[in-house]
């Protein structure tokens, strides 16, 4: 099954680094043979004060405030690791609503 990595580039979110974040990801994605994967840009979760914002589809993790430094941790995640708890700082009331519209297939 494919997974999607999803990157929100909106103003707040590239602002604070979100287009070298999503960048960097493609690459180390592409590095490490992660074909399962999929790197994409989303246009906003509604989350600005709190990005940049990373959600891992469809296992529905959501990563706020990452930076560059993070991205390891993140990818060991994705490849079977744990969650980066530290990371997961959004309110389960926006989380569900993301969640639902990418049930949806709003992408």
């Amino acid at each position: 099954m494919k997974r999607i990595c999803l990157v929100c580039q909106n103003v707040d979110c590239k602002n604070r680094g979100s287009e070298e974040i999503i960048r960097e990801l493609q690459q180390r994605v592409s590095e490490k043979g992660l074909n399962d994967l999929e790197v994409r840009p989303y246009m906003c979760f509604g989350a600005c004060q709190e990005g940049p914002n990373i959600v891992l589809y469809p296992e529905k993790s959501w990563y706020a405030g990452v930076k560059k430094e993070d991205l390891d941790e993140i990818l060991a995640h994705v490849a079977g690791g744990p969650e980066v708890k530290r990371l997961d700082t959004i309110d389960s009331s926006l989380k569900d609503l993301i969640y639902q519209l990418l049930d949806s297939g709003v992408f």
